[in-house]
């Protein structure tokens, strides 16, 4: 077997044990998931999910990141040189928030809310590897607007943490508490709306 195959085999094995790690502690809550039961998931031994996380904190999140990844807008290029700005930011947010607002986002973020009370580190896991990770990763799609000119020049982290804002609430807190609007595409859409719009008035030239 070449490094090559080698390598795509531990790849494998690395996803597979993500993508298990996230089934169990969306069926089990943290706490209640194991090694064991993930590695029984993934069909793997326990020490080979040693081998790779240190730790079930490291582990979860690994699931939480690789939950982000599937947020991230594609074709991003293609998309920016055929849509003008606004319509532009419209159609990368359409697509992060419906993955925040997705079941397993939901999911997953009720979980370290909840375990955050009691393990600080756990609360600080997640916001690193999701929420600040989604923001340094979007913010390089504000820049090319700012580097253009049709954006304001400023702190693009900062303004993508206004712009999730603007885009996911107070819609992302009802959903969180369990009292989401009866028609949540509409809602999603009248949100991304003005919550675009009002970004604009801060940053549009």
């Amino acid at each position: 077997m070449s490094k090559t195959d080698i390598r795509v085999e531990e790849d494998a094995k690395e996803a597979a044990i993500i993508e298990a790690a996230q089934t169990t502690f969306l069926a089990r809550g943290f706490d209640a998931a194991s090694m064991d039961a993930i590695a029984l998931a993934a069909g793997v031994s326990k020490r080979t999910v040693y081998n790779r996380f240190r730790s079930k904190e490291e582990l979860f999140a690994a699931a939480i990141n690789e939950s982000c990844k599937r947020l991230m807008p594609k074709n991003v290029d293609e998309v920016a040189a055929h849509l003008p700005p606004r319509d532009f930011i419209r159609a990368m947010s359409s697509v992060i928030v419906h993955g925040i607002f997705s079941d397993e986002s939901i999911a997953l973020r009720r979980i370290a809310t909840f375990e955050a009370g009691r393990n600080p580190e756990l609360g600080k896991l997640f916001l690193e590897a999701g929420p600040r990770w989604l923001v340094r990763n979007c913010a390089p799609l504000l820049e090319r607007l700012m580097a253009e000119g049709a954006l304001r020049s400023g702190d693009a982290e900062e303004a993508i943490w206004q712009l999730g804002f603007l885009i996911t609430e107070p819609l992302h807190t009802e959903i969180l508490l369990g009292d989401p609007p009866a028609d949540i595409e509409a809602a999603i859409d009248e949100r991304l709306d003005r919550g675009i719009d009002a970004f604009l008035k801060i940053y549009a030239r």
